[in-house]
């Protein structure tokens, strides 16, 4: 019976430290190239006007004024249609429908939302809230993180304000642990939330720890050793590849914010998704997006920011 009244114990008490947040849209495209004036409706009633690149839900209407043009990108066929002036249409599952004017010509995307669908999912079990009681003094993490010659910032979690760093770049010895530093960089205090530094280019993959300094000079805390790892070769040149494309039909940064998360490089994909979110917060449906920065947040381990962000997406839900 005592075993019994345990398991229900921690059945529900795990349910209360874990609590996911589901979505409750995915887009079904976007609206890229738009020229004149594009509005959008999630009703038919109330029209705003779309200004930059805009994903779309299901039975959002998109209407084009005169003198106007927008392509819609579905990301499930990954084609785009042209939108011709003096149209509206609906938005639905199947495809675009004509509610006045006729649409436009069809062609490939080159895939740019292909698998987004599946992005929106991922990101969910990011935004799981889990209850824990905070401790006291430093717990700093660190991060596997991945470089480039022109992405070459590391990042972690700030100790406080009154408190600098001493970052070791180098490789350790699997049997005895033995650590033998390739660089070591001084990091100065910040009242930031998260620590930045540019290190100099490596070639190959190595590890990295942290040395929380006091005011003194002293070692007030050692976090222990992540990942640097080195996008080369092959993979830098199909980032690239894709990079190009992406930059050329999505000014807005999201999808190339996107790409960068996916190949590891979160420091510039943190950078992209600050600044989409900071130029579209009049945006109806930013709060759908948030989800992707907080597994940028939450990859970085970057805990109380991660947490910040959170109660936002909660709030607006």
């Amino acid at each position: 019976m005592r075993l019994i009244k345990f398991i229900v114990f921690y059945l529900f008490f795990s349910a209360l430290m874990l609590q996911p947040v589901l979505a409750k849209k995915i887009p079904l495209g976007m609206l890229v190239e738009i020229k004149g004036k594009i509005e959008y409706s999630k009703n038919g009633k109330r029209w705003k006007k779309v200004r930059r690149n805009k994903f779309v839900y299901k039975d959002y209407l998109v209407k084009v004024n005169s003198d106007s043009s927008v392509k819609y990108m579905n990301q499930e066929t990954s084609k785009t249609t042209q939108l011709k002036a003096n149209s509206m249409v609906k938005v639905t599952p199947e495809g675009l429908q004509a509610l006045k004017g006729t649409l436009g010509e069809t062609d490939a995307g080159g895939g740019l939302l292909a698998g987004l669908s599946k992005q929106f999912k991922k990101t969910q079990k990011y935004t799981t809230v889990r209850r824990s009681v905070q401790k006291e003094g430093i717990h700093l993490k660190l991060a596997t993180n991945t470089v480039t010659k022109e992405f070459s910032e590391l990042a972690w979690e700030t100790a406080g304000a009154e408190y600098s760093y001493r970052l070791h770049i180098g490789k350790q010895d699997r049997k005895n642990k033995e650590w033998t530093d390739s660089a070591v960089y001084d990091v100065p205090a910040t009242t930031e939330g998260i620590v930045r530094t540019k290190i100099k280019p490596i070639s190959k993959k190595q590890k990295y720890f942290v040395e929380v300094l006091d005011s003194s000079g002293g070692v007030a805390y050692k976090a222990d050793p992540a990942n640097v790892k080195v996008l080369s070769g092959k993979k830098l040149a199909k980032f690239n590849e894709q990079k190009d494309g992406i930059q050329k039909m999505d000014e807005s940064g999201f999808l190339y914010a996107g790409l960068l998360k996916d190949n590891g490089l979160l420091v510039p994909a943190l950078d992209k998704y600050q600044k989409f979110f900071a130029e579209n917060d009049d945006d109806d449906d930013i709060n759908e997006l948030r989800p992707f920065i907080i597994e940028v947040y939450s990859k970085l381990r970057l805990a109380k920011l991660k947490s910040s962000e959170l109660k936002k997406y909660q709030s607006n839900e």
